[in-house]
């Protein structure tokens, strides 16, 4: 029977993280024997250095690596993002299993809500960089005045010292809190439950990858082997996540890009979804260049798409132009509103939620993208995530927590099939006075739209039609009989279209 001695940190969550990858080998070969060793690193042992004043090097992976190289331990399990970007020889990485959500969490005290001065903990510069500018439009009273504070130590360590001090805030890679909240090990289960009291106390949200791209690799798991230890390299390989790997490859080559290292105030993302890729890159190099980037990558070809394309054959020329509908308020919604408790309540559109309706804290709030989320805090809203703009069916809503019954705010006579629909709205639709049917081209925000344009014109169903990354596109794949291609939003389109007309 092959003994196989897996190494990791001693951390409660190191433990877990550990034992996920000891629980998908058993499953995988019955007849394997797992040793566990626990152990701490420079990064553990040091608690008073802020991360970004320690050495940029292995803090918390090279004590590991060496119970590898004399052969102390077999396999080291480790968070990928603590890996330095360039490798080192003597050991391999021969694989991950499926990377759990790359997103950070914000966790806030809930009396400091209303505070124009926030302190956060945080020592990652990457996030310190990139949510200076997003947590200000981002929650409510639109707080200017925010201030970044090291923290150190494991998760719980971490939420402890926020609960207990005088900072409002914390940010910590979601990961990090789902591994240890759906753990099932009874060994485990005295700090799950410690964890789950100490954030009853907190309000939170899920960060968007678009303005808070994660650490390379973070969510991943790498799974360290000698070079030379070629029976288990192949056993690993035989559990390892293709898909993720690829993802994280392309992440850590694009901070390798960059000069690497966790002291960088870069972000770096790349989502798969069913029709591409999204690639989010963000935050500062050590230049001092500002860094930008969020690109979707399509894995059909345009081919022939912009074929026949002018500056004057696309429509809408303007956002504003595509007006299809009025909008009629059903104000019955507002009480039902103001009475929800525990519900989750999706809200696409700001204008969806009547600004006099107040919502209880026990209810769970997600926007469609950004611009809702930032909508919807000046109006005084609690947003707990968004869908990112890739759409509910790409970035679905949740509650990390408990389990919610979903409600989505929308007009009347939706016919969504994966939420209850709340209505508090009615489109009216309005004449067309507008011939559409000269047009070669078409960018479409909604899929109610594009049904009242085609009842009115059938004949621009042959035209090329280009949505944004959810559920329009896959309304609109089904009818047309072009191919229809999705952009990230509107202005990505308008980008395209100047260049290829």
């Amino acid at each position: 029977m092959k003994t196989i001695k897996i190494v990791s940190r001693k951390s409660n969550l190191a433990r877990i993280q550990a034992c996920i990858v000891s629980d998908r080998l058993k499953e995988k070969y019955p007849e394997i024997n797992i040793q566990h060793i626990f152990k701490s690193t420079l990064g553990d042992n040091d608690l008073t250095t802020p991360l970004n004043k320690m050495p940029d090097i292995g803090v918390f992976t090279n004590d590991i690596k060496e119970d590898l190289i004399s052969g102390r331990a077999d396999l080291a399990v480790h968070s990928w993002k603590d890996l330095p970007i360039e490798t080192e020889a003597g050991t391999v990485i021969s694989g991950t299993l499926k990377r759990a959500d790359m997103r950070d969490m914000l966790f806030l005290k809930k009396d400091s809500g209303s505070n124009n001065s926030l302190k956060i903990l945080s020592s990652s510069p990457r996030r310190e960089k990139n949510l200076t500018s997003f947590l200000p439009k981002a929650l409510p009273g639109n707080p200017t005045d925010i201030k970044f504070c090291d923290v150190r130590g494991n998760i719980q360590t971490r939420i402890n010292k926020l609960i207990e001090g005088k900072e409002d805030g914390l940010i910590v890679a979601k990961a990090a809190i789902d591994r240890i909240l759906e753990s099932h090990a009874p060994e485990f289960e005295e700090g799950k439950k410690e964890l789950k009291i100490s954030l009853e106390s907190l309000k939170w949200m899920v960060l968007p990858l678009s303005a808070n791209p994660c650490a390379a690799a973070q969510g991943a798991l790498a799974l360290e082997v000698r070079s030379d230890d070629k029976e288990l390299q192949s056993i690993i390989k035989s559990i390892s996540d293709d898909a993720s790997l690829d993802l994280i490859e392309e992440e850590r080559t694009i901070l390798k890009s960059y000069g690497g290292g966790c002291h960088q105030k870069i972000g770096a993302s790349v989502e798969s979804i069913e029709i591409g890729k999204i690639k989010t890159v963000k935050g500062e190099s050590e230049e001092g260049k500002e860094i930008d980037e969020r690109v979707f990558l399509a894995k059909e070809d345009l081919g022939d798409f912009f074929q026949g394309l002018s500056r004057s054959s696309f429509f809408p020329q303007n956002i504003k132009n595509q007006v299809f509908f009025k909008r009629e308020q059903i104000n019955e919604a507002n009480e039902t509103l103001n009475a929800l408790r525990g519900k989750g309540i999706y809200i696409s559109r700001s204008n969806a939620l009547d600004p006099s309706v107040t919502i209880n804290d026990s209810n769970c709030v997600w926007a469609s993208g950004v611009s809702t989320w930032e909508s919807l805090a000046r109006q005084g809203v609690w947003v707990n995530g968004c869908s990112d703009s890739l759409g509910e069916n790409n970035s679905p809503e949740e509650n990390p927590f408990e389990e919610m019954k979903w409600l989505k705010l929308s007009h009347y006579d939706n016919k969504d099939e994966g939420k209850e629909i709340l209505p508090t709205y009615r489109l009216i639709p309005v004449e067309l006075s507008l011939d559409i049917t000269k047009y070669t081209h078409f960018y479409w925000m909604s899929s109610t739209a594009f049904l009242r344009a085609i009842s009115v014109y059938p004949e621009i169903l042959k035209a090329r039609h280009a949505t944004g990354l959810g559920k329009t596109h896959d309304l609109i794949s089904s009818m047309a009989s072009n191919k229809v291609m999705a952009f990230l939003d509107y202005q990505d389109w308008i980008s395209a279209v100047e260049l290829n007309s």
